[in-house]
């Protein structure tokens, strides 16, 4: 049961995985995921599934003053009810210190049924420090059960 629930879980997270990305298309780029670890915590009435991703985010445009790329640490949290064969629901918090230095949390909730991304830019220091950036992303290639390619804009 624990290995199929992962399974589901990891393609499920896959198809929906984007760490970080923002929303209005002005600023865009890509970001490259890779699962490093995933635990699972089963009750009665359903499971928890916590998946580790160390992200790569490149920019193709990003906001003046910002690197064109960066790396992320990415938690995601999956809730499955039993008998299910898909999350009820998917929410993730990811953090960056850019090449610079300046460090920044990001938020997102990842709706199971169309795989499609929402995030928050909750805080940062140096140039992150009181930025609104609200991202959409989704995944645009599933290179196998734990690496993908996943688009973003804002």
């Amino acid at each position: 049961m624990k290995n199929k629930i992962n399974g589901i879980l990891t393609a499920t997270f896959l198809a929906a995985s984007g760490s970080v990305a923002l929303a209005d298309g002005h600023y865009n780029g890509q970001g490259f995921s890779s699962v490093v670890s995933s635990k699972t915590i089963e009750g009665k009435s359903g499971s928890i599934v916590h998946m580790i991703a160390e992200d790569f985010w490149q920019y193709q445009n990003a906001p003046e003053g910002w690197p064109t790329a960066a790396m992320a640490t990415c938690h995601f949290t999956m809730l499955m009810a039993a008998g299910e064969q898909a999350p009820s629901s998917i929410n993730g918090i990811c953090e960056s210190v850019d090449p610079d230095g300046d460090a920044s949390v990001w938020v997102a909730a990842i709706d199971p049924s169309t795989g499609i991304g929402n995030g928050n830019l909750t805080s940062g220091t140096g140039k992150y420090k009181g930025v609104k950036a609200l991202p959409t992303f989704q995944t645009t290639f599933q290179i196998d059960a734990a690496h993908s390619i996943y688009d973003f804009k804002w």
